[in-house]
């Protein structure tokens, strides 16, 4: 694998410095170096990274031109053939390296590889997700790259093509690049990691200049014209303020109306005790039921939409589906009562414990015994067997028999499958 420059630009930020070293010293990947770029802080930020000496790090402190300055020198004395930038106070996954390195097998030098970026509060609260996109036409004239460059990855071979970031550009000094890189046709590849940036930094506090600078950047490599930089920069500015604050009131406001409205809709199915309107409802939900397929009373779900029953499919009484991301049953499938099939969970290996959501796909003929557990991403095999209280953490081959936690094979079902379910009593016992 290629070895990996980390340059990471800090300014009396002796709280952040310390947030950034501790989350490279926790990579799973080990072949990488640490480029700091100090620009003469007056507190102790260089003395609190000099206790991370057990990273492969150079510290360099001086006075420099601002981030821009900063990320060049980094860019001179580091050695790796791909490298990415930080400021202090941002933090990486811990399989963030590990991640990018493998991604950039095969991939040829012209191009830039972005993850999705969280935005978190200084008491460590995440607050919204950035998901990554390629750069479009369209997005550049409404002032967006596309994704944050935060945990990006550029080949070495870029700055020798390009040039270095512009001094000229004191803020949005990491798109103008971004920008020269699509203007020259670079392929822009996404892979499957996820970096975190704190609040309240210089783009952030110089919102409307930050546009600006974006669009002078995109009009001087003939993306938009220069004309429209006069009234795009303002009305920019002004619109993501209110994306802003939209979003805000969404998370406080939105997120409790969901909640009281799918807690009232539960409640509501419990007494739709006839089959048939038992299947008039979960298909106003959004569910996609295939004939005679029944739904037992007592079933818990999280959202409308997100569930796909096959023909004759049984789900029994008191069932979970955590339909966050997609469930999708196949034909005459017998799912027994109190079983759980969940499709989001948190990443534990994650400093902010986000969510994460996986489909779940239980195919035709698989039988699942009471009280089982069924965990995001999971697969279970055509004409499975799940015994009773199993949890199942990973996919189950076709045919197979599983029981335990967590659920291991123990047999095989010796017939193929030739029935069609037929079991159409929600409040059967």
């Amino acid at each position: 694998m290629p070895r990996i420059s980390v340059i990471v630009a800090t300014y009396n930020a002796r709280d952040g410095i310390t947030r950034t070293l501790r989350c490279l010293r926790e990579q799973s990947f080990r072949d990488f170096e640490v480029v700091l770029m100090d620009g003469g802080s007056s507190d102790d930020t260089v003395a609190r990274a000099a206790g991370f000496s057990d990273l492969p790090m150079s510290i360099s402190s001086s006075p420099d031109k601002g981030i821009a300055d900063a990320w060049n020198k980094g860019i001179a004395r580091s050695g790796g053939e791909w490298i990415t930038f930080l400021n202090a106070g941002d933090v990486l996954h811990p399989r963030h390296l590990e991640v990018a390195a493998c991604a950039t097998n095969n991939v040829p030098p012209r191009s830039v590889l972005y993850c999705d970026v969280y935005k978190f509060s200084e008491s460590g609260r995440l607050l919204y997700k950035i998901v990554g996109t390629p750069p479009t036409a369209r997005g550049i004239r409404r002032g967006a790259i596309g994704f944050g460059h935060l945990g990006s990855l550029v080949n070495r071979f870029s700055f020798e093509e390009l040039g270095c970031f512009d001094l000229e550009r004191r803020i949005a000094m990491d798109t103008d690049f971004l920008l020269k890189c699509y203007r020259a046709g670079y392929a822009f590849i996404k892979f499957p990691s996820c970096a975190y940036m704190v609040e309240g930094g210089v783009s952030e506090r110089a919102f409307a200049d930050a546009i600006r600078e974006f669009l002078a950047s995109a009009a001087a490599l003939g993306l938009v014209t220069r004309g429209e930089t006069l009234w795009r920069a303002p009305v920019l500015a002004i619109a993501r303020r209110f994306k802003r604050a939209g979003r805000v009131a969404s998370r406080r406001v939105g997120r409790s109306v969901k909640h009281f409205a799918i807690a009232f809709l539960n409640l509501l199915e419990v007494i739709l005790w006839p089959a048939w309107a038992r299947r008039l409802f979960f298909r106003a939900m959004g569910f996609s039921i295939g004939k005679s397929a029944s739904l037992g009373v007592g079933l818990t779900f999280y959202r409308t939409g997100n569930v796909r029953i096959g023909a004759r499919s049984i789900v029994n009484r008191n069932c979970l589906l955590d339909n966050r991301s997609l469930i999708d049953i196949g034909k005459d499938v017998s799912i027994s009562r109190n079983v759980q099939v969940y499709t989001g969970g948190h990443d534990p290996h994650s400093p902010f414990f986000e969510m994460t959501l996986a489909p779940v796909r239980i195919d035709d003929y698989a039988v699942v015994f009471a009280r089982v557990t069924i965990l995001p991403g999971v697969t279970i095999g055509r004409g499975a067997v799940i015994y009773p209280g199993a949890v199942v953490t990973r996919n189950v081959p076709s045919m197979a028999i599983v029981a335990g936690v967590p659920a291991k094979e123990i047999g095989r079902r010796a017939a193929e499958p030739a029935y069609e379910l037929d079991y159409q009593f929600p409040l059967a016992q």
